[in-house]
This record gives C-alpha cells, sequence and structure tokens, in this order.
C-alpha cells in the first residue's frame, strides 16, 4: 500500500527533519509560556504559538503513521528498505509535502489516492415497534391468615396477633 511515496528511506528522512523542526516549536511554546505566565505577552500571541506547535504535532504523529505503514507493506511484500535516492518496487506517484506547510495551506496532496478508500455510506436508522410488559406493582399490604389484619406485604409474622404467615 504506497501513499504516494517514493520510498521508505525518504519518509524516514522526512520524519527525522520534522521531530527537529517539531522540537523547535516546543521549545518556543516552552518560551512563550513562560512569558505568559509572566505577563509579558497577551494571548494572542500565547494561543498563537499553542497553535503553531499543535500543527507541529499533528503533522509529526501524520508523517510517524505514514512510516509505519509503509514499513508494515515492505514487509508483507518483502521487499528492502532502499535509500532515499534509491528505486521503490511501489508505483510512483505525486509526493506530498511533508513539512509543516504540507499539512496546512496550499501544500500537495496529503493522504491515499482518490479511489484507494472508500468510506461506507450512512445507513438510516431503522425502528421498529417493541411491546414492553412492566411488572405490576406489588401489593404493600396483605392481611393476615388468622386473625385478618392488615399488615405488611413482606411480613413473616402479624404484628397483631403474632402469628407466622
Amino acid at each position: 500500500m504506497s501513499f504516494g511515496v517514493d520510498t521508505l528511506g525518504g519518509l524516514a528522512e522526512k520524519l527525522k527533519q520534522l521531530v527537529n523542526d517539531t522540537q523547535e516549536f516546543y521549545e518556543s511554546f516552552i518560551d512563550a509560556n513562560q512569558l505568559y505566565k509572566h505577563g509579558k505577552i497577551g494571548d494572542k500571541e500565547f494561543f498563537a504559538k499553542i497553535g503553531e506547535y499543535l500543527v507541529a504535532t499533528s503533522a509529526l504523529n501524520f508523517l510517524a503513521v505514514r512510516v509505519i505503514i509503509e514499513m508494515k507493506a515492505a514487509m508483507e511484500k518483502g521487499t528492502s528498505i532502499k535509500s532515499p535516492t534509491g528505486g521503490s518496487s511501489y508505483p510512483s506517484a505525486p509526493q506530498a509535502g511533508f513539512g509543516i506547510g504540507g499539512f496546512v495551506g496550499a501544500g500537495g496532496t496529503v493522504g491515499p489516492t482518490a479511489g484507494e478508500y472508500t468510506l461506507p455510506s450512512p445507513q438510516e436508522p431503522t425502528f421498529r415497534r417493541v411491546d414492553i410488559e412492566l411488572p405490576k406493582p406489588r401489593a404493600s399490604t396483605k392481611n393476615c391468615i388468622v386473625c385478618g389484619a392488615s399488615i405488611p406485604a413482606r411480613a413473616k409474622f402479624c404484628s397483631k396477633c403474632g402469628r407466622s404467615q
């Protein structure tokens, strides 16, 4: 299964670069956090740093999953991992950008090529009538079998005559 990537080695190199880029965004976010705590930057700047870091980590996670999928496909097909400039057993297709710009803005295509995956069509819920019979509430009292006095339904002895029920 190929997502338009020429080699697994190329993906691994891009993953290493994205880890370094994400580390820089993380450090920038930590610095902004300290400045925000001391009141030296405003909400807008602080949330902008949070957004940059969030986008970077999302891109990193996406690429890491793609590397895992490509590794699985290579293992299933019994192919060897080749250098980033070497050939591949996968059909070549246009490659998407994997920097942060590849995920935000007008980057290349990301994800499976058209027609490779299809989502199931939505299904309408079907409701059918079900008759539910509720148990009838028990009587809360009963009459004593000896003297006829009204006693609680769960009583084992009559509270008037003391006889067993």
